[in-house]
């Protein structure tokens, strides 16, 4: 009888409560990290039935995320790029408005004076080519780890600005047409024959990678992926890219201003009241204002690219806020649903150990 009652009596009742309380125990601590975490799992597993939302949105959040990473990363190198190109476009407008001045008669003291400029502009040049941001040289393309122009500060006295001056120098005896010709052949990196039979050339102010034909550099213009299906953007401007080169223009707007400026750099010992002198500098009018139209419609391009760029910004925001908070809903817990349900886990367990305290003290006579 004794066995009876212990097994199906106080026994029994006491482990079934202790069962429940384990359960209890074990909901209460439960609550207790999601309260802490906010989550309501740490595993996917725990979610139950919305797991299976959570597993297709948490790549589409990261991938989003990475999208936006990058559009960021090109919205800064295209600042970047652009306030380095409005400077060099100011180079080539005051160029421009130098050689306007050398159109009529120019005392030697002017003409000195504007030489020197031109060598302050080339510097000027070659650092604003060898402009950075946090992810490289803006200019250099894929090869941003690589400074474009090899020795920034001395592309005034460069191999090709001592060439450049040793054409000009045959300015009276070959005339302006060759002088213009031989100097966009050597800035194009070919090497010239002089009427003498001497031969002139000389190394690339650029690199290895920049010293190839502008139409070939213009593949290394830098990408960004901003979006589904690798929807994809170009970002700034290769120093040195444009397009095959011809008798008159080595066919990047780059190559061209600095050859225009190294041959104004060359003219301090020129006859400025001769022909050939005019000629030249008409001649140099006509390839500058090109170059400066050029920068101009490069500035636009990269300004409607950074509107672009803008406005998918804005789109992925909205998107990550869209699927953020659709994966919020299956996984951020209820903290006020919580709340209730710990205080009542909390009585019941109260209310259990009471239990299992007064049956402690029950006797045999407490069952019949």
């Amino acid at each position: 009888m004794s066995t009876t009652v212990g097994l199906y009596g106080a026994s029994g009742t006491s482990y079934v409560l202790q069962q429940a309380v384990k359960e209890l125990a074990a909901e209460q601590t439960d609550i207790e990290n999601q309260t802490s975490t906010g989550v309501k799992s740490q595993t996917y597993a725990g979610l139950g039935s919305d797991r299976a939302t959570a597993i297709s949105l948490s790549p589409q959040i990261t991938a989003v995320s990475t999208w936006q990473s990058s559009v960021s990363s090109a919205q800064t190198n295209l600042s970047v790029t652009q306030t380095a190109l409005t400077q060099i476009s100011s180079i080539a407008t005051d160029l421009q408005t130098s050689l306007l001045s050398l159109s009529g008669s120019e005392g030697t003291s002017s003409l000195q004076t504007i030489v020197e400029t031109a060598k302050t502009d080339l510097a000027q040049l070659g650092t604003l080519l060898n402009t950075t941001s946090g992810t490289g040289y803006v200019f250099a393309g894929t090869d941003s780890s690589n400074p474009p122009v090899t020795d920034s500060s001395g592309l005034a006295t460069s191999d090709l600005a001592t060439a450049t001056a040793s054409i000009v120098s045959g300015l009276s005896t070959d005339g302006a047409e060759t002088v213009f010709e031989n100097a966009t052949a050597l800035a194009s990196g070919k090497t010239v024959t002089a009427d003498n039979g001497s031969t002139v050339s000389a190394s690339s102010v650029f690199s290895s990678a920049l010293s190839a034909d502008p139409s070939t550099v213009s593949s290394l213009d830098s990408t960004a992926i901003v979006g589904q299906d690798n929807d994809t953007v170009t970002v700034g401007m290769v120093a040195t890219e444009g397009t095959p080169a011809t008798s008159t223009s080595t066919g990047s707007m780059i190559k061209d201003l600095m050859r225009n400026l190294m041959i104004v750099a060359s003219l301090g010992s020129a006859d400025t009241s001769s022909t050939q002198f005019s000629d030249l500098v008409s001649t140099l009018q006509s390839s500058t204002s090109s170059v400066s139209a050029a920068l101009t419609s490069k500035e636009g391009s990269l300004g409607i690219t950074q509107d672009s760029l803008t406005s998918q910004a804005t789109l992925l925001t909205s998107v990550s806020t869209m699927l953020n908070t659709q994966l919020g809903n299956v996984t951020d817990a209820d903290l006020a649903t919580l709340s209730t349900q710990s205080t009542q886990i909390t009585d019941q367990l109260q209310a259990s150990y009471t239990l299992i305290a007064d049956m402690k003290s029950m006797t045999l006579a407490s069952y019949i």
